[in-house]
Formats: C-alpha cells, sequence, structure tokens
C-alpha cells in the first residue's frame, strides 16, 4: 500500500478531521531533500524551487458530506502551518474541483505530469 510507504518515510506528517466520532478527512505528505522533482514531471522544477527543500503534500481527502465547510482549508493549513521547509507541492487533477480552490489559496502551478491533465502546484509557505 502506498500511504504505508509513504508514512515510513523520514519527515511524514499527518492530520486528520473527525466527525460524529469517525474520521472524516485528512491529509499528509513528506519532507523532500533539495533538488527533488518528481520523476513524472515534463520539466525540471523552475528555477526558484531548484535546491530547496519542499513538502510535498501527497494526499487531501475529505467525505464528500463534509466539504463546503471550509474542512478541507483547514486541514491543509494545519498541515503546513509549521513546516521548516519554505515550499510546498502537490499534484492535481486539471479538472479537480480542489483545484479551483488550490489556486484561490494561493498555490500556483510550477509544473505538469507526463500523463497529460495534472498540474504540479506550488505554494510559498514563508
Amino acid at each position: 500500500m502506498l500511504f504505508d510507504e509513504h508514512a515510513a518515510l523520514p519527515g511524514f506528517a499527518m492530520t486528520t478531521v473527525c466527525e460524529g466520532g469517525a474520521l472524516g478527512g485528512f491529509a499528509y505528505g513528506v519532507k523532500q531533500e533539495a533538488g527533488w522533482w518528481p520523476e513524472r514531471a515534463t520539466a525540471p522544477a523552475p528555477s526558484w524551487l531548484d535546491g530547496e527543500e519542499l513538502f510535498y503534500v501527497y494526499e487531501l481527502a475529505l467525505l464528500p458530506e463534509l466539504r463546503g465547510r471550509g474542512l478541507g482549508r483547514a486541514l491543509l493549513d494545519d498541515l503546513l502551518k509549521k513546516r521548516p521547509e519554505r515550499f510546498a507541492v502537490l499534484a492535481s487533477r486539471v479538472e479537480a474541483p480542489a483545484r479551483r480552490l488550490y489556486r484561490r489559496w494561493g498555490w500556483r502551478k510550477v509544473g505538469e505530469f507526463d500523463s497529460g491533465g495534472i498540474d504540479l502546484l506550488a505554494l510559498d509557505l514563508s
């Protein structure tokens, strides 16, 4: 399972939200060393990200009935608020509703995946 592999990596961090005593959503990511960039990216990292340690957000998930209440933003903010890295990066499908939210929250496009339809977005955490 991919989550198990990520959870075992140094720099793993996760945050959750519960609703009615049950897990309602989560966000997690992993610190990536300077020079790391996703293998599936179509181009190298932008020069301003090159040489920077990054926090890569692998997943943000929220039950559909909990969406629209600010919980997704709260999960991501909580995950990123004390990160020592200067930048966070995530991948988002172009047609995903969350992509519009990421852009509104300050994430900007910095690349694409080779499979098409997936953008890499970055957020300055400083």
